[in-house]
């Protein structure tokens, strides 16, 4: 105990303080910015500090700040905004609901308090059990991470209810999607459609705004009004939520162990923690058909496990040397090259036990200043939900294409959001479920590098390690409990078809009513007009039947690979794909019998001839943009749009109409400082220099 006290000695020294503050500042900022992570500030900043730095104790206690307290202020865009990232999904999901519903400040109140204590539970259970997990996860190795993978994209599925068959068929795609670029265990390259920039895949930024972000800001922005047109928004209203979070102490206790033990299995990343802790929660509630319609309690299961799985996270890299996460990968990077070796060293007095003490201390008391943060702030921050969204348009639409360019520097990256929104748009519309096809692709390289060496070892051998056949048990006993469960508890098709509604009637709302409550699923069924529903009809079974060929060129082009582990993942995804979209092609040829809802939002403006005509200007602003980058170029195109968009379509009169002056300003503000100066951005060349 004396050593441990002794550990603790970094607390009185002022620079420790400095440096924390510093990055619970720096985190809160770069947190609030959608598609800008601080894992790229982590790496920009990694050989800042090597050279400038000699103590390891403080620049090891800045870089796991910057990767251990990222998952609390990152849920402002995904409620305010509707713009996920990959950890915050299920927040999207559930929270911008209520954000529409005016119970934005509150719920992002509640989720500050259990982040602030899934954070500080994370890291007690850190200091506690690393030296306890190591004979745990020792054991485990790549059946047991590919069991988990699997069963994070079957969850997932699960959860999309009544169009369950969909999302098992989204999920499938998602990792065939994956499986472009350089494999990962022999070196062929798969589907990159002989160009570079496919080489290492589809980039994750660029396809996660593509399929979640961009759709949702194409729909607001069709929709033209506030995303929500009343409630209570003050720091009152935030502190009303904390306190509601805090009540929730027992439950936050229940998914922070469980983040905990996700977070500590290497391979797992933040998106399979989103909906396995989802679904985990779901499991105990007793009413489950709230989920998926704006339920609170469905953020906050989330939510809790995020902060609580960095420290996690922290376990195998600090007691391994395996990095449970890309920030902590740099942090591992760190450790090296300071001499900070992994280990039972950790645990040490005379060697690295107050690094130790230093993590977890951060990790604890940056949650709690991360939240403070955030509750002082978020009163105002919130106000965002009643301003024009025209006026937000004009911000987020310009920055979606900077965050994704960012990722690799280079055109594709614009071409992957736009194809990628293009495919998620198409999903939103016709009642696709997207969490399965982006939770798919992300962990589509994770069951590969995994599943084909387990059955290269073992063969069906793997069936008797005991974790993988636990693992395996519970993952079957969830999904039967969940199917049933969410199958008894779906009530939304029923009330809407006793309302006397059906398809667009029950999905859309009066434009700007006072009261207006947002569609909380897809609902998939005959339109009141004869007309509108035989073109959904047609087009409900002409998108399964677009997939077929494409599935079967996949199987094709498989057979040119020239190693066997090239094969067996797009092998046997084409060969269950085939029959899952011909049985789909089938059931939505059928007649359609009331609804079924999904896990994902449904358009908020409908899918009428009206919507399609306003899509389609918005649309013509998006390409228009897009020309003006190949002629002007990024930093001008960007801050044109702004001005020029928000100007256009800003209702208001006289002197109101200069606000249209406020995103240009925070557009340039990033592209000068942030992309230019932080992250050294190349822009991409003009159209005449690309030939």
């Amino acid at each position: 105990m004396a050593d441990y006290i002794a550990a603790f000695s970094f607390l009185g020294n002022p620079l420790y303080w400095g440096v924390l503050l510093f990055a619970v500042l720096v985190v809160g900022t770069i947190g609030m910015v959608p598609g800008v992570g601080t894992t790229t500030i982590a790496a920009v900043a990694l050989p800042i500090l090597i050279f400038n730095v000699s103590d390891p104790l403080i620049a090891l206690t800045f870089l796991a700040a910057m990767g251990g307290l990222n998952n609390t202020l990152d849920s402002i865009p995904a409620v305010l905004l509707g713009y996920p990232g990959a950890a915050t999904q299920v927040t999207f999901l559930e929270g911008h609901q209520l954000a529409m519903r005016g119970k934005a400040a509150h719920t992002l109140g509640a989720i500050y308090a259990v982040s602030a204590m899934g954070g500080i539970i994370g890291a007690v259970v850190l200091l506690a059990t690393m030296p306890l997990l190591r004979p745990i996860f020792v054991r485990f190795s790549f059946p047991e991470i590919a069991a988990m993978a699997l069963f994070g994209v079957l969850m997932v599925s699960v959860l999309s209810r009544g169009a369950m068959l969909k999302g098992i068929i989204a999920g499938l795609l998602g990792i065939l999607i994956g499986t472009v670029g350089v494999s990962y265990i022999a070196g062929d390259l798969r589907y990159d459609l002989g160009t570079l920039y496919l080489y290492e895949g589809l980039p994750l930024i660029p396809t996660l705004i593509g399929i979640f972000a961009f759709p949702e800001l194409i729909d607001l922005t069709m929709r033209g009004q506030p995303i929500s047109t009343g409630g209570r928004i003050s720091t009152s209203e935030v502190l009303s939520g904390v306190r509601y979070g805090l009540s929730r102490w027992k439950m936050t206790l229940r998914q922070s162990l469980f983040g905990v033990f996700l977070g500590a299995v290497p391979g797992i990343g933040s998106a399979v923690v989103d909906w396995l802790a989802y679904a985990f929660g779901i499991g105990f509630a007793k009413d489950k058909s709230q989920f998926g319609k704006g339920s609170l309690d469905g953020v906050l299961f989330a939510e809790s496990a995020q902060n609580s799985k960095e420290a996690g996270q922290a376990i195998p890299t600090l007691a391994f040397g395996i990095p449970g996460g890309a920030s902590w990968a740099i942090v591992l990077v760190a450790m090296i090259i300071y001499g900070v070796t992994p280990g039972i060293g950790m645990l040490d007095i005379n060697r690295h036990l107050s690094v130790t003490m230093a993590i977890v201390t951060t990790l604890a008391l940056g949650n709690l200043f991360i939240t403070m943060l955030g509750v002082a702030f978020t009163g105002q921050i919130a106000k965002l939900t009643l301003v024009p969204y025209p006026l937000l348009a004009a911000t987020l639409l310009p920055l979606v294409f900077l965050a994704g360019y960012a990722t690799t520097n280079h055109w594709g990256d614009i071409l992957v959001i736009c194809s990628m929104g293009a495919l998620g748009l198409s999903m939103k519309w016709l009642g696709w479920p997207r969490p399965p096809l982006l939770l798919g692709f992300i962990l589509g390289p994770v069951i590969e590098r995994n599943l084909w060496p387990s059955m290269q070892v073992w063969g069906f051998g793997v069936l008797t390690r005991p974790i993988t056949v636990v693992l395996v048990l519970i993952a079957v006993g969830a999904v039967i409990y969940l199917t049933r469960a969410l199958g008894k508890g779906s009530t939304a098709a029923q009330a809407a078809e006793a309302s006397g509604l059906t398809g667009e009637e029950a999905t859309r709302t009066p434009a700007g009513g006072a009261g207006e409550e947002p569609p909380t699923a897809v609902v998939v069924g005959p339109a009141p007009v004869a007309a509108a529903r035989r073109l959904q009809w047609r087009w409900s079974t002409i998108f399964p039947l677009m997939f077929i060929p494409v599935v079967v060129w996949t199987l094709w082009e498989a057979q040119s690979f020239a190693i066997d582990s090239s094969k067996f993942i797009p092998q046997m995804l084409g060969v269950a794909l085939l029959p899952l979209l011909v049985l789909d092609v089938i059931r939505s040829s059928l007649p359609v019998k009331g609804k079924a809802d999904i896990m994902d939002l449904g358009m908020r403006t409908g899918t009428d001839a009206a919507a399609v005509r306003r899509l389609a200007i918005v649309v013509g602003w998006i390409a228009g943009f897009i020309i003006s980058i190949g002629i002007v170029g990024m930093p001008a195109a960007t801050i044109g749009f702004a001005l020029i968009f928000g100007y256009v379509n800003l209702k208001w009169r006289g002197r109101k109409r200069l606000w249209s002056v406020i995103p240009p300003l925070i557009i340039a503000s990033l592209v000068f400082i942030l992309f230019e100066q932080v992250m050294y951005i190349d822009w991409p060349e003009r159209f005449w220099n690309l030939f």
